[in-house]
């Protein structure tokens, strides 16, 4: 190295020494203060209705002509070529991936498993009562610790279980309840007549079950408008599980032991315009970060939360106005889009996430 800098050197001090000069043409760049949405896949043949990441280069979607009834698997690559195209047997309603990671499309009666081997699609149909009660109330693990919950729609509690796979035991992390709401829910018992009262008694002994759930159940509360299903989600980032309480307005933190190390409050689901919150969080396992999802005249809002402090830290709108099936993978914000009033079938497209 020091003899190549002492030749360098004595070559700069001749004075005769030129050096020789090349120009290159370089292409035009535009640059604009306008938030740009690129097109990941579009065609004039099909819409997208939903779509999953294989990898960093493929992607699967869930497609149709004209309705969800003739729906077709498709396989593209990161060019948009097409890679393999499965026709789907029953009425397709969506992508699920589970906490194996395991890619599924969930049908009007069926559930199946898609695979996808040498660029080729192959699905594998799956038992739907079993998957139903055994995969898909899991929600993610950490090592040999499966979390799962008992979370139903129409009853405003429920719990979070880590179950341990060495040994088969189960241990409650967190039970989550909207208070308010579970008081309005259990007053439907005391709403009914008399004789709906005893009937009501009657079929909660016979189920053995509460009798207010039943009584709540005949009411059809569940269904009003008034009604709001409770949203607090649980994300594995590395070795913590954060339980967004948005009830108890906390994030709460366990370690691998399950047991409790932080208490962050946050306040992001209570805005000035309460009709704004979207109750949904993404969580983008690549950057780690977690985005509340508002809306506001029809552009989605994705402000990012601090997990150490709970406060809104960034925030970021999307370009377009009433997108679909939002995803966000390593900074960037995926989603279906088709133009308004426009012939253009169903797109799905992505932004790079910069804070506004």
């Amino acid at each position: 190295m020091h003899y190549v800098l002492t030749i360098i050197l004595a070559l700069l001090s001749l004075p005769n020494f030129i050096f020789a000069q090349k120009t290159h043409d370089l292409k035009p760049v535009t640059v604009s203060d306008k938030k740009i949405a690129d097109t990941v896949f579009g065609t004039w043949k099909f819409s997208v209705h939903d779509y999953e990441f294989i990898d960093n280069d493929r992607l699967l979607l869930l497609t149709f002509e004209r309705s969800l009834e003739k729906a077709k698997v498709v396989l593209v690559d990161a060019s948009q070529k097409v890679l393999s195209t499965f026709s789907l047997p029953d009425e397709a309603q969506q992508f699920y991936t589970d906490y194996m990671g395991f890619v599924n499309v969930i049908c009007l009666d069926h559930i199946y498993r898609v695979s996808v081997k040498n660029d080729q699609i192959h699905l594998g149909s799956l038992p739907v009562d079993d998957y139903q009660t055994r995969i898909m109330p899991c929600i993610d693990t950490i090592l040999s610790t499966i979390y799962f919950s008992n979370y139903q729609r129409d009853y405003p509690e429920f719990t979070y279980y880590a179950y341990n796979t060495n040994d088969s035991s189960y241990a409650a992390l967190k039970t989550v309840t909207d208070q308010e709401q579970l008081k309005e829910y259990n007053m439907e018992y005391y709403f009914l007549k008399p004789k709906d009262r005893l009937y009501a008694r009657k079929l909660a002994d016979y189920y053995n079950v509460d009798f207010h759930r039943v009584a709540a159940t005949m009411t059809g509360v569940t269904n009003s408008v008034y009604y709001t299903p409770l949203y607090a989600p649980l994300f594995t980032i590395h070795d913590t599980v954060c339980v967004f309480d948005h009830y108890s307005n906390a994030i709460l933190k366990y370690d691998k032991q399950n047991r409790l190390v932080d208490s962050v409050n946050i306040n992001y689901h209570h805005p000035k315009n309460w009709r704004e919150w979207k109750h949904k969080l993404i969580f983008d396992e690549e950057t780690s970060n977690v985005y509340a999802v508002y809306q506001k005249n029809g552009f989605y809002y994705l402000k990012q939360v601090d997990l150490y402090s709970g406060q809104i830290i960034a925030s970021y709108k999307l370009s377009n106005q009433y997108v679909e099936n939002i995803k966000v993978k390593n900074g960037y914000v995926y989603y279906v889009y088709r133009p308004f009033e426009s012939l253009q079938q169903q797109f799905v497209y992505k932004e790079l996430i910069l804070n506004d």
